[in-house]
């Protein structure tokens, strides 16, 4: 990737003079790919602005709207009350620290050259706490790529049961971390997570990726289908180190 050039030539008039709060609120108006593949490449001055927490908080709280399990990818500010980037005293933060280095992320993108060209990884096994919201932004869209389940994934949904195109009225389901799963209707039985297969009951069931919620789905296409749930109040952070 080229880095950004420090030559005031390639910086609009006066734009070192500019407060950062114009700048910001100029480059809020722009999509993700013009702030990662177009702004940030200008000069410095733009990558640190368009870097704020205050633009890409408002993207995570866009992007992450009906996604599944995404508290693993909060930004935790030791000022604050509350880990939503999406609330009032989160979204105005400016990271003056932030020169729109990303550690893991950006070397990520570098050695790829563009944020769609990155393969799909777990994030979670690789996770730290993301040192600003656009890390936390980037680390969600290279994690909803990945394909395959991690045990602790399938341990911390509940899961919804269908039946014959029907839900269950027997609640939700619970694959333990001890490796057992209960069933009302046969009771406990071991299940083991081999690649993209589900093995449980007699059963041995494909799990496939949901592009809408970033969440998964257990046997689509079959009689018997699970649809992972995250219950409210339930914390989702279990990737944390």
């Amino acid at each position: 990737m080229t880095q950004p050039s420090s030559s005031a030539a390639t910086l609009p008039p006066n734009a070192n003079v500019v407060p950062d709060e114009i700048w910001i609120k100029s480059f809020s108006y722009l999509n993700p790919r013009d702030l990662l593949h177009s702004v940030g490449k200008v000069s410095q001055t733009f990558l640190r602005v368009s870097s704020s927490d205050s633009i890409w908080g408002e993207h995570c709280a866009n992007r992450w709207r009906g996604k599944l399990n995404v508290g693993r990818f909060f930004r935790h500010h030791d000022e604050d009350t509350t880990n939503n980037p999406s609330t009032e005293e989160n979204k105005h933060i400016i990271n003056n620290n932030n020169d729109g280095r990303m550690m893991y992320c950006s070397e990520l993108i570098r050695q790829f050259g563009h944020v769609e060209n990155i393969p799909s990884l777990n994030m979670g096994s690789l996770m730290h706490e993301p040192s600003s919201w656009k890390e936390a932004y980037l680390m969600a869209e290279i994690d909803s790529r990945r394909q395959t389940m991690a045990r602790e994934e399938l341990v911390h949904f509940k899961w919804k049961l269908v039946y014959n195109g029907g839900p269950s009225r027997m609640g939700l389901r619970q694959f333990e971390a001890n490796g057992t799963y209960f069933s009302p209707y046969i009771g406990v039985c071991e299940w083991l997570l081999h690649g993209n297969q589900l093995m449980f009951a007699g059963m041995s069931l494909a799990v496939e990726r949901d592009e809408n919620t970033w969440g998964w789905v257990i046997g689509k296409g079959q009689r018997t289908v699970y649809y992972s749930v995250e219950v409210p109040n339930e914390s989702n952070n279990f990737y944390a180190p």
